[in-house]
């Protein structure tokens, strides 16, 4: 009789592990709709900054871009990623994609 309880419980202690929610987790530039808006073509570099903070990436190759990522990872889903991209011509900014 004490090894069925034992048992019962090992096997409710075990269940019970994958009933457990995941953390959420957001890493890089959490971008919001505003931040967004404020963007348009022609601002410096410093203004993009001053809207958006400091991009994760920066190529000291390519100066006229700044990627913005973001990765979203929630429970067992899969990590979602958004890119976000500000490509700069004579230090104004000409064109954003966002992936």
């Amino acid at each position: 009789m004490f090894k069925n309880l034992i048992c019962v419980f090992v096997i409710m202690l075990l269940t019970s592990c994958s009933l457990i929610s995941k953390p959420r987790i957001e890493q890089g530039n959490i971008v919001s709709q505003e931040m967004i808006s404020r963007l348009h073509p022609g601002m410096s570099p410093h203004q993009v900054i001053e809207v958006m903070g400091s991009p994760v990436l920066m190529n000291i190759l390519s100066p006229n871009r700044m990627e913005y990522v973001y990765t979203l990872k929630s429970g067992n889903e899969k990590p979602v990623e958004k890119r976000y991209s500000l490509i700069f011509q004579n230090e104004h900014l000409k064109e954003t994609q966002w992936r």
